[in-house]
């Protein structure tokens, strides 16, 4: 089980450092960069973008685009490739764009091309998972820990707060950050539910089902599940109507995925924990179009003064997601 003093202090040590080294990792944005006006390329580069959870973005980078006249592209490989998704960076660089979003699924293998962009021209503003140890100029997203703890305390709700659970989750950084709020919550609060598997549904929505399945058949007392990524949601609801336990496992899903919805309508899934993903592309694409337009006078001239004029860390905060108002999330941002 987690130690929630202890990650606490670590939250709070890593703030202090990346506060002092702040001064030392800014970007030097001139020339070039500072006159990127209408028709400037921003690059989302994602991963496992063939999950439907990536449409809110798309969305926001679009509504960003015709907001600002610049253009958007939102790329990435399909699968949890990270030596790919490292590999298209440094591709992507070489294209001088006027600034990247970049949602990490190696922090490590990422560190090396996000310092290469900066140290180019190209602000960095980071989606969902953060590499603070490198130049990025700012992070957008949830507290990915503070976001499995509102997913626990939704389940141990619809469960009674006892009985034996699985968490479905992939290896990324952030979303295993989720698994940790879930752990908390439980024994914190709830030191009567048990947390029996932690599945790996690969955030694939053609294996997730197979995955819940099996873990549902190797423990088939469990009283809920608790989803940390897109695709955990359905998988799982599928896997429970296959087994013929609707109603008897209660599921919390994670994000607003298209397919997913239905399942919290007929009751399936008791709810999800939604990230504002539209927010976090559409802030970050105008932040960073202000940044290289000088847009904001924080100082006159941000470079020549060696500071950052960006927030170094935009907590977007998370929705639920419940029957009662899963109508307004239909359809998309």
């Amino acid at each position: 089980m987690v130690d929630v003093n202890s990650i606490s202090r670590r939250h709070a040590l890593g703030a202090a450092a990346m506060a002092g080294a702040a001064s030392l990792l800014l970007p030097k944005f001139s020339g070039e960069a500072l006159a990127a006006g209408e028709g400037a390329e921003y690059v989302f580069l994602s991963c496992v973008t063939q999950v439907p959870f990536w449409a809110d973005h798309r969305k926001g980078l679009d509504d960003a685009a015709k907001a600002l006249g610049v253009k958007t592209t939102f790329t990435g490989p399909l699968d949890f490739d990270t030596a790919g998704q490292a590999r298209q960076l440094d591709e992507i660089v070489a294209r001088n764009p006027a600034g990247l979003l970049i949602f990490p699924g190696d922090a490590a293998a990422l560190a090396g091309g996000i310092d290469r962009a900066v140290d180019a021209g190209i602000p960095v503003a980071m989606i969902i998972g953060d590499v603070p140890q490198s130049k990025r100029s700012v992070y957008l997203g949830i507290s990915n820990f503070e976001a499995g703890m509102v997913g626990g305390e939704m389940l141990a709700q619809a469960i009674g707060g006892k009985g034996k659970v699985l968490l479905g989750t992939f290896p990324a950084p952030a979303v295993l950050e989720r698994v940790e709020g879930y752990k908390a919550v439980f024994k914190d609060k709830y030191p009567e539910i048990e947390v029996v598997d932690v599945v790996n549904d690969k955030a694939d929505p053609s294996y997730a089902p197979t995955a819940y399945a099996q873990a549902i058949q190797a423990h088939p007392d469990v009283a809920g599940i608790g989803g940390t990524d897109g695709d955990s949601g359905k998988g799982a609801a599928l896997a429970v109507n296959e087994a013929g336990k609707k109603g008897e496992i209660r599921i919390v899903a994670m994000d607003r995925n298209p397919d997913m919805l239905p399942f919290i309508e007929d009751g399936t899934i008791e709810g999800a924990v939604a990230q504002k993903s539209y927010v976090e592309s559409f802030l970050a694409v105008h932040l960073l179009h202000w940044l290289n337009t000088n847009a904001m006078k924080v100082v006159p001239d941000p470079a020549a003064a060696h500071v950052n004029p960006l927030p170094e860390k935009i907590v977007t905060g998370v929705m639920r997601v419940t029957k009662d108002n899963v109508a307004q999330f239909k359809g998309g941002a």
